[in-house]
């Protein structure tokens, strides 16, 4: 399937690209993985496309993109040998030797696979590893400056609830480590990069952006993007300690997705996020490939709202690129295919770019939009000139601040740069990263230099370019880059500026959620909340629930918030700092602003007790320890908080809520006055005053702090 780059190509492919024809691939690229050896792993939800979307077997397949053959291998499985797993919504990345390291996988949606196991492409052998502490569904693998990987987040069904795990774990190569817990539970599929300084730096989905020293097995934080949360929008290290992170997310009202873009560089005196250029299109579940001249190709994605729309005009298929040197970006040549939900992107040794997959979800009601396919892109650069070729190279494996020779012919070379191998899915690729060498010419003959850090230049397998003045790369040669001969230079210290907030307080969300308990036992938190939230994501609250812990953090008067959302219902319950009603005026419009539209506000529901009178035919609430008073009303279908997930509609009322509001008021008419009672239900304030939709009524318990 190897492309010509003819010397008379229309003028517009230098200033668009150009792409080739579409191609059939054995099965949708929902997971990708460049090797070591140039050939592409991938793998999707099911191996026949009219297969149940909850098969627990797969069959990865190695394609080779310059035949188009492609050879299965063995299936996955658990440590017995004989289980067999589908890594369908795992993590992954690339060791440094080369071979794939895969965590979790699906049994449903939102209940992972506990399991994590090695690819070796040489062997073409799967090996089932040490079960992990949890199962894992939508995690994220980042491999380590040491060469040990990390695994965080990922959701799996416990007891009768999902729960995102926020206690992350280190495979050492042979056994597992529980590192510092994340602080509240983490988004799904955490934006994960290693930088220079030796830290992890989770930028998305959330807003916060903390960091992790694995050294020190701490969290700290401090640092915010402004544009709040952004689901579904990939994350790029484009540089050493430089990140922009692209679109994605539901902007409040429309709950289209954003242009908006993000820097930041960690190198900084006092680094802080701030506003990038934004994209010339507006995207969600696009991908972003990280391309050896250091620009950024943003390929597919939906512009329209929602989580993955795909009527007719939303999907994007103009490319477009970034460059950092201008700050600007360019419109490019358009794909022929949607590539939005479950599709992938990567760069190939010889520059070009695989666009590949999309479709296989929860709800796609037309077969067509899941894609066996894929289609090349030929950046602009391919076409501005001759190549710089790579005559020889005196090792294929080199140690950090170690050296390379590089015989070359054509072209001066201008720039030497080493982009690592791809490990792709949901829009982030964890494994792309970007070195510009520094070296010295004489003759055809190249000396270039590696980075001495290996948080700099991390273990593992690189695409070696050469490039031209007019930024024409050659094809690559691919090199391993292993830890230095001498002891690697001790990590930079803590920026004081990215330290400054309060370290993780190394709690689990189980552990969390009991000293909520504990907490509301001894009478320190006032009323509880509970709040309906629908997410955009189809997989409910429960697994989609970071972002929405944050924001909810951030409340007025909110002073905690339960780390475990009730998947069932689609609710969250928070406290407030004081016994009273929630200010819900300024709720919709604070969770908004963290937030944005990820999840869908539907109101909130509280619990009063007090003593119950009727006032000219209605009926109010008196709460003596705040004197506060409400007017108490039937709940009517349609008004409950509670949400069904399938059906997308509020949970319907039983019998017995429905007539809560009678018994209350044939209760409050007797001849004997009535002693105090609790009633909950949804609140809603109008310049009436406030009123509760009576839900359930039941005798009042000895008066306690909280409502």
């Amino acid at each position: 399937m190897t492309e010509d780059f003819s010397d008379d190509a229309p003028a517009e492919h230098a200033t668009s690209g150009r792409w080739g024809n579409v191609f059939t691939l054995p099965n949708v690229a929902v997971h990708a993985h460049l090797l070591p050896d140039g050939k592409i792993l991938l793998w999707g939800r099911r191996d026949s496309p009219t297969g149940t979307l909850d098969d627990h077997f797969c069959t990865p397949r190695v394609w080779d993109p310059a035949t188009g053959r492609s050879v299965p291998t063995p299936q996955p499985t658990k440590s017995d040998g004989e289980t067999t797993c589908n890594l369908f919504c795992s993590g992954h990345t690339l060791l440094p030797d080369g071979r794939v390291f895969v965590a979790g996988g699906h049994l449903q949606d939102n209940n992972g696979v506990n399991q994590a196991c090695v690819y070796d492409h040489r062997a073409n052998t799967w090996t089932a590893l040490p079960p992990m502490n949890q199962g894992r569904w939508y995690p994220t693998a980042t491999t380590l400056p040491d060469g040990r990987v990390l695994v965080l987040s990922g959701s799996a069904v416990v007891g009768a609830g999902v729960v995102v795990t926020n206690v992350p774990q280190i495979w050492d190569g042979t056994r597992w480590h529980d590192a510092a817990p994340f602080p509240g539970p983490p988004p799904l599929y955490p934006r994960v990069h290693a930088v220079p300084d030796g830290r992890l730096f989770v930028t998305g989905t959330n807003a916060a952006t903390p960091f992790l020293d694995v050294t020190a097995d701490r969290w700290t934080g401090g640092l915010a993007r402004t544009d709040g949360e952004r689901q579904y929008a990939p994350s790029v290290l484009y540089r050493p300690g430089k990140v922009i992170y692209l679109g994605g997310g539901n902007d409040p009202g429309p709950d289209t997705p954003t242009a908006r873009t993000s820097l930041i560089d960690l190198a900084e005196p006092e680094p802080a996020w701030r506003e990038g250029p934004p994209m010339t299109f507006p995207r969600r579940q696009h991908n972003a490939t990280l391309l050896p001249d250091g620009t950024v190709l943003v390929t597919g994605g939906t512009s329209g709202p929602g989580f993955n729309d795909l009527s007719p005009g939303k999907p994007v298929h103009t490319a477009e690129l970034w460059d950092p040197g201008t700050n600007s970006w360019t419109p490019l040549a358009a794909e022929s295919v949607d590539r939005c939900y479950h599709s992938i992107a990567m760069l190939l040794p010889d520059g070009r770019v695989l666009s590949a997959g999309s479709g296989e979800f929860a709800g796609q009601t037309n077969p067509g939009d899941s894609h066996r396919d894929g289609q090349f892109f030929h950046p602009p650069y391919l076409f501005k000139g001759p190549r710089p070729h790579i005559d020889s190279l005196d090792a294929t494996e080199v140690a950090n601040g170690g050296t390379l020779t590089i015989t070359t012919s054509g072209p001066a070379v201008a720039e030497v740069t080493l982009v690592r191998l791809s490990s792709v899915t949901h829009a982030f690729n964890a494994t792309q990263r970007l070195n510009v060498l520094a070296f010295t010419t004489q003759g055809p003959t190249i000396t270039a230099s590696v980075p001495p850090s290996p948080a700099e230049c991390l273990p593992g397998h690189y695409m070696l370019f050469v490039l031209s003045a007019a930024g024409v790369p050659s094809v690559a040669r691919i090199v391993r880059v292993h830890g230095p001969t001498a002891p690697a230079p001790a990590a930079h210290a803590a920026r004081p500026e990215t330290a400054r907030a309060d370290a993780s307080p190394g709690l689990t969300v189980e552990e969390l959620d009991d000293s909520i308990t504990e907490r509301v036992g001894r009478g320190l938190l006032g009323t509880e909340v509970t709040v309906g939230l629908t997410a955009q994501c189809p997989y409910g609250l429960g697994g989609c629930w970071g972002g929405a812990y944050e924001a909810l953090g951030r409340l007025t008067d909110v002073g905690a918030v339960r780390p475990i959302a009730n998947s069932a219902d689609s609710t969250a319950t928070v406290y407030l700092r004081r016994d009273g009603l929630p200010d819900v005026t300024r709720w919709p419009a604070q969770l908004a602003a963290s937030a944005n539209a990820s999840y869908h506000y539907r109101g909130v529901e509280v619990s009063l007790t007090g003593r119950v009178d009727a006032d000219r035919g209605a009926l109010r609430l008196t709460v003596p320890a705040t004197g506060i008073v409400v007017t108490l009303a039937p709940l009517e279908p349609g008004d409950e908080l509670a949400w069904d997930l399938e059906t997308r509609r509020p949970r319907p009322a039983t019998e017995d809520e429905r007539q809560a509001f009678d018994r209350l008021r044939t209760r409050s008419a007797g001849a004997t006055p009535a002693g105090p009672v609790r009633v909950t239900g949804p609140l809603h304030v109008s310049a009436d005053g406030p009123t509760v939709l009576v839900r359930t009524v039941a005798a009042a318990e000895p008066a306690t702090p909280g409502g």
